[in-house]
């Protein structure tokens, strides 16, 4: 009896391809071929965005749950069967922590050190992982371990959705807010924690609907602290406490403020805040204000001096305890100054220099408003630089390096930017199917930073620039978005 044939391309006993069946060439040592390892590649070059809740269901995760410590998390999603089946070996903490922002030290250290306590920390671990909520011991912005419709509702209206998250975070962070502050009374640390805790839902709310919705419930808060410091009781341990929480509190009133369109109450927020932080000698509010207000100059080339300034002066505010992070967005915004002066090679040298700070990950004591950073929002200085300087190839490729690079789900609002300004390139370069496309994705986004003018703002422009070409497509397009923006 005749021996089977064997398989057309390779004899018996030749390995295969576990992702696509292909026979693997005598001297390829690798567990697949060529094309499946370019695409393992790319997968992992961010966390998986839409695992099935069947992937946190092993033991060994939800034992790692169960301990409330996020070091074991980290290790038992490293370790997770489906990494070996997919890529032949276990992830190793070297790319974790490019995922996080970390070095493999810093990976190391949490998983095999002390439990994490610090909140808004753990909050952007998970965030980046796409930790599921309901195996957390920690809430995530928005949502909620004990009332889980929060984050589950599903209702017809994005409208009616958003409307109802705003009431219920504002309530819950004026609720928050102790009557010791609000009586102006005697104030002690215990109050002091439940106005950060009533910040923190504040900023949750930011997260959620933007500055719009926001700014007049971060204005009160603002204007109950202050009177607190003036009018209150309180030990000089206490006293500096409240004037950091009120500070913090006047810097994100600043910040809502521009982010919903009114730069005048955002200047003069920002100012306010400098003077307290300066009074209390407090830096991080400070640093933080400086930083934003070089945000704000950025935006107007004819203001590109002040911009350099405000930056030069936040790293000098920040001095010895400024982190990668901090360096890296300032040398950013000092990028798009110099190349709208016409300096180019200040230009390349300073987001050169972004690029290092920000290669060299995070220090593990960041302030939270610097969360959003990485590699997507350089990318956007990026753009700026290369629209700056008149290099439109450069800028097209900037832009969608950020598009692509942007975490969609942890920072939306980030990404419908990115996708507007990408959608304003390829719209002026005539690419117009593509970026009827790409603003269409933001578009559909719409509803998350309705309260955020400045996206507002990018995304009328991008429109229209679609409804000024000659192409029916695109003034259908232009049409049909202008409605949903002024739903």
């Amino acid at each position: 009896m005749a021996s089977p044939t064997p398989p057309r391309g390779g004899g018996v006993g030749r390995r295969r391809c576990p992702g696509c069946g292909a026979v693997l060439a005598a001297d390829n040592t690798a567990l697949c071929c060529s094309t499946c390892h370019r695409e393992q590649r790319d997968q992992l070059r961010t966390p998986p965005a839409h695992l099935k809740n069947e992937f946190f269901e092993t033991d060994d995760l939800r034992a790692a749950f169960g301990s409330q410590h996020i070091g074991k998390v980290f290790k038992a999603y490293r370790n997770h069967p489906r990494h070996l089946q997919l890529y032949g070996k276990s992830l190793n903490q070297e790319l974790l922590g490019r995922w996080l922002g970390l070095t493999q030290a810093q990976v190391s250290k949490l998983e095999n050190g002390k439990p994490e306590q610090n909140l808004d920390t753990l909050r952007r671990y998970a965030k980046a992982l796409h930790l599921p909520q309901h195996l957390l011991w920690f809430d995530l912005p928005g949502q909620s371990r004990l009332d889980p419709s929060i984050s589950t509702l599903e209702v017809g209206d994005d409208v009616q959705r958003r409307d109802f998250l705003t009431g219920a975070v504002a309530i819950s962070a004026m609720a928050l807010l102790p009557r010791s502050i609000t009586n102006a009374a005697q104030i002690g640390a215990v109050d002091i924690d439940d106005g950060w805790r009533a910040l923190r839902r504040l900023i949750e709310l930011d997260d959620t609907v933007g500055g719009a919705d926001g700014y007049p419930l971060a204005v009160n808060m603002a204007k109950q602290l202050q009177t607190a410091l003036n009018r209150g009781s309180f030990t000089q341990k206490a006293e500096h406490a409240l004037q950091e929480l009120t500070a913090a509190t006047m810097e994100h009133a600043a910040w809502v403020a521009y982010d919903g369109g009114d730069t005048v109450s955002a200047r003069r927020w920002w100012l306010e805040t400098n003077h307290l932080a300066e009074i209390a000698g407090i830096s991080e509010p400070r640093v933080a204000t400086l930083a934003a207000m070089s945000l704000q100059a950025s935006t107007d080339p004819a203001r590109a001096r002040e911009t350099l300034c405000l930056a030069n002066a936040a790293r000098a505010a920040a001095g010895s305890a400024a982190t990668p992070t901090l360096l890296s967005v300032l040398a950013a915004r000092e990028a798009v100054a110099h190349a709208q002066s016409g300096d180019r090679e200040a230009a390349r040298a300073s987001i050169s220099a972004a690029r290092n700070w920000l290669d060299k990950g995070r220090s593990g004591r960041e302030p939270v408003v610097l969360d959003f950073w990485g590699a997507a929002d350089l990318a956007c200085h990026e753009t700026r630089v290369a629209l700056a300087a008149g290099d439109g190839r450069s800028a097209e490729r900037a832009a969608r390096t950020a598009f692509d690079s942007a975490d969609k789900d942890a920072f939306p609002r980030n990404h419908t930017i990115y996708a507007a300004r990408l959608g304003q390139i390829l719209a002026q370069t005539g690419q117009i199917d593509e970026a009827i496309a790409v603003t269409s994705d933001a578009v559909e986004q719409v509803d998350s930073v309705r309260g955020s003018r400045r996206i507002i703002d990018d995304l009328r422009w991008t429109i229209q620039l679609l409804d000024a070409r000659e192409y029916r497509p695109a003034q259908e397009f232009a049409a049909a978005a202008r409605k949903v923006l002024t739903v």
